[in-house]
């Protein structure tokens, strides 16, 4: 569940400030027969709370890069150790010192913890908005299948960042 939580909201973030920019030029597929309806009162407390979970995911992401380099490793050291435990890989494959490895286990042990918070934190400004975490992810996959509903995305993040 959490690494859902926090992957569909992610997703949905990415989505919404990245890839829903973008015009799309040619003609989209029309959405499934199983897409939810979402109104635009739904669609917009959905960019509202997905504009707040930005912000959880963004002052989090702050927060574990603090404790990469407090532990004494770079970004890049930690996501190359990561990458290489999720691997199976000896440090020496990963060519990193075992002292590297142990920064790491430290630093990951602290990350674990702020995730968790995030996670926390992103399903609760989600129902503040009063959305339940589920008709989230539905509208998520609706705006994902639907450009007409992308539009209207764009239209209200464009509304909500005037403001």
């Amino acid at each position: 569940m959490k690494f859902f939580v926090t992957t569909t909201c992610m997703a949905a973030i990415l989505f919404l400030f990245g890839a829903a920019t973008v015009q799309a030029q040619f003609e989209q597929p029309a959405p499934p027969q199983d897409v939810p309806e979402v109104t635009d009162e739904e669609l917009k407390t959905f960019v509202d709370a997905s504009m707040k979970a930005q912000q959880i995911q963004s002052e989090a992401q702050m927060e574990m890069i603090s404790i990469v380099e407090d532990e004494g490793l770079d970004v890049d050291t930690y996501n190359k150790i990561l990458q290489g435990t999720q691997m199976g890989q000896s440090a020496d494959e990963m060519e990193v010192s075992a002292t590297d490895v142990e920064k790491f286990e430290t630093a990951s042990a602290q990350i674990g913890e702020i995730e968790q918070q995030m996670e926390d934190q992103l399903i609760a400004a989600i129902e503040d908005e009063g959305l339940e975490l589920q008709r989230f992810q539905e509208i998520f996959m609706a705006v994902q299948s639907d450009a007409g509903l992308q539009q209207k995305v764009q239209q209200f993040i464009q509304e909500a960042q005037m403001q």
